[in-house]
């Protein structure tokens, strides 16, 4: 029960910047549609709210997000 954000359009020596891990407590998926909540704090007064990319992406016209290995994932991460 934890997340960490990549941030966008930041940038340190070529690499992405990123959040440290952080707890949530709870996950709200839609049924309708692609979309997600991830509550930040227990009261759910905190939240982020994403979707997930699929070949018709309404959101980012139909760019699917590549799939990384974990290796890639740490390389950008350390």
């Amino acid at each position: 029960m934890r997340f960490r954000r990549i941030l966008k359009g930041i940038e340190a020596e070529r690499r992405a910047v990123a959040t440290g891990w952080r707890p949530y407590f709870g996950l709200e998926v839609a049924d309708d549609s692609e979309a997600f909540t991830v509550l930040l704090n227990r009261e759910g007064t905190r939240l982020i709210r994403s979707w997930r990319h699929t070949a018709n992406c309404a959101q980012c016209g139909g760019h699917e997000t590549a799939e990384l290995s974990l290796e890639d994932i740490e390389a950008v991460l350390v």
